[in-house]
């Protein structure tokens, strides 16, 4: 007979998880055997549900005293990291009130509205690898204030370019037809208008902003040692 698997946090467990330097108070959400690794879904009390993850034991504690203490200690270890991280936090009554609140608003609005909608909702499934990079990459902008070094030798532009190489070797008729490169092409155009605004975060724009403004300056010093040529040109012959 199989004798169940038995793990230490149960499914709802109240517990503690490292994020990053600090313990943060969660929730056990599910449970599976993954490699005959046992993994954890996790749900941090007062985030939004988009930081659920999975984690291993490694990073789980059970909540007692003893490590509700030494959540406390790493608190007055990292009292900036702290302060920031609770300015990102909801109090779990607030967030769901306004939960509720913009539910209700979706509902009247939907009732309100008499045309069609032919908007189609897509959705994004984010790999858990990819996941567990994008909040260290969360982390280290906006709670370490650390910046990537610009210009980096790997762009998006490379980046699409080797995916439609890959979609080439898959499905060739699909990339004689255009699609791929059209699609691809979309994409960096959207990447660009965007990234400014909307794909950076709040600490990286300034950042951004200068960068754009020394190319800018070095694009149009270009452009005239280039006018200044021609005119050199122009005037021997």
């Amino acid at each position: 007979q199989i004798m169940p698997t038995k793990y230490k946090y149960g499914e709802g467990e109240r517990v503690l998880c490292y994020h990053g330097p600090l313990l943060y108070e969660a929730k056990v959400v599910k449970i599976q055997l993954k490699d005959k690794v046992p993994q954890f879904m996790i749900h941090y009390n007062g985030w939004s549900r988009s930081w659920d993850e999975w984690v291993d034991e490694s990073r789980v504690l059970k909540f007692n005293d003893v490590n509700v203490q030494k959540q406390q200690e790493l608190q007055g270890l990292h009292p900036d990291k702290q302060r920031k991280a609770k300015k990102k936090e909801k109090p779990r009554k607030e967030a769901e009130a306004s939960s509720r609140r913009s539910s209700k608003r979706m509902k009247q609005e939907q009732q309100e509205s008499t045309e069609p909608n032919h908007h189609q909702e897509v959705k994004i499934v984010i790999p858990e690898e990819l996941k567990k990079h994008l909040v260290d990459d969360w982390d280290f902008v906006t709670r370490q204030k650390q910046l990537v070094r610009v210009p980096k030798s790997v762009t998006v532009r490379n980046i699409l370019k080797r995916y439609e190489q890959h979609v080439a070797t898959i499905d060739a008729e699909k990339s004689k037809s255009g699609q791929i490169e059209e699609i691809c092409d979309g994409l960096l155009e959207y990447f660009n208008v965007m990234l400014g605004s909307q794909l950076l975060y709040k600490f990286e724009r300034p950042q951004y902003a200068e960068f754009v403004l020394v190319t800018c300056l070095l694009l149009h010093q270009w452009m005239k040692a280039v006018s200044h040529y021609y005119s050199l040109m122009s005037m021997t012959f």
